[in-house]
């Protein structure tokens, strides 16, 4: 059963390249899941605690974990108390915020009797992102096909403190997306198709004739994408400053570049004991889709239950101070031109996943 709960959670965590076998498996009796932490930013801070499911199951249902008090400890013995006014979403006081030099773990009283516990970690300061810069590769190999596989390589130059031992990267990025869900069409009861546009978007059928009466509320999005693969380093093996490290690929693609691209570089420092789960993850998710695949590993994470060791939890209590820094990449930047967008008649909010019709503050 302990090797089938872990299958389940890495699922659940990063994604999985190799193909799933079906189980039948109870999922409120699943493993405790943690994912949360505390940063050197102003609170409030979050933790969030479900129950593992199966892969196949609704990972929006997951069950969370109610009923639980939940602690971080500073190396004072004082406790901040997180509430859960949603199920499963523990938040610290706003008030609460972390200091640097001092050492925090993460307490669950489970319900039941279980007690739950990370391993204390400081929070020391990283060091800034001092740059992050792109560079366009072109590797196309039909002349007629322009967007068949060419993009931009994207950089980063760091500094990290010399009291920080291990650091992860990883990125996020938003780009712009439309659709046009008034020429959507529908088949009439009598057989041809006809217009039959979307509410949302801002048009009618008056006297038989297609007519805007309103703004559109949903023919742009703006799209999250975010890092598939876990970016950790040994600092001792930097020496403390890391030139030109690879961090991303963005296809130079007409539906990633309506207008620009915008990405955020995130630099953390991390525990060692963080640093080799990241790793292992990395590790096993590059190797599935490999004919040589490494051989699957009980991937833990940073806690324990110290009133029952067969008593199962996975993931992860992170105490990281964390620098960011972001550019956009613009369409212009691509030496060619792109093919129009495709016309998607419908919401843009179905179009991918991740989308929102929130414009962000920074676009």
């Amino acid at each position: 059963m302990k090797n089938l709960t872990l299958g389940f959670i890495v699922f659940l965590l990063v994604g999985s390249c190799i193909d799933p076998i079906t189980l039948k498996v109870d999922s409120e009796a699943g493993a405790i899941v943690v994912d949360g932490g505390i940063t050197g930013t102003d609170g409030p801070y979050v933790v969030n605690l479900f129950r593992s499911v199966g892969v196949y199951s609704d990972l929006e249902k997951r069950p969370a974990v109610t009923g639980a008090f939940v602690y971080i400890i500073d190396e004072d013995g004082t406790k901040h108390r997180l509430k859960d006014d949603t199920p499963g979403i523990f938040v610290s006081d706003p008030s609460f915020k972390a200091e640097y030099g001092k050492s925090y773990y993460l307490r669950i009283e489970a319900f039941g009797g279980n007690i739950y516990e990370s391993e204390p970690d400081i929070l020391r300061p990283i060091g800034d992102i001092d740059n992050v810069y792109f560079e366009f590769e072109d590797k196309v190999d039909e002349p007629n096909s322009p967007e068949n596989n060419a993009g931009f390589n994207v950089y980063i130059d760091v500094t990290i403190k010399s009291d920080v031992d291990y650091v992860r990267w990883n990125w996020s990025g938003i780009y712009e997306t439309q659709t046009f869900p008034e020429k959507k069409m529908s088949r009439s009861p009598d057989g041809p198709l006809v217009p039959d546009p979307l509410p949302c978007s801002g048009y009618q059928i008056i006297n038989g004739f297609l007519t805007q009466t309103s703004t559109c509320t949903c023919c742009s999005c703006w799209v999250s994408e975010f890092s598939r693969s876990p970016e950790v380093g040994d600092v001792g093996f930097y020496g403390g400053k890391v030139s030109r490290y690879k961090i991303a690929y963005i296809p130079a693609t007409k539906d990633l570049f309506l207008s620009k691209y915008h990405i955020q570089v995130q630099q953390a420092s991390i525990s060692k004991e963080v640093h080799d789960y990241w790793k292992l993850v990395k590790v096993q998710k590059e190797g599935g889709s490999s004919l040589f695949q490494p051989t699957s590993a009980k991937i833990k994470g940073n806690l324990k239950c110290i009133n029952d060791p067969t008593a199962e939890v996975f993931g992860l209590f992170s105490v990281s101070d964390v620098k960011t820094k972001s550019i956009f990449i613009q369409r212009s930047d691509i030496p060619y031109n792109l093919l129009p967008i495709d016309e998607v008649p419908n919401d843009c909010r179905f179009v991918a996943e991740n989308s929102s019709t929130v414009k962000p503050d920074f676009w």
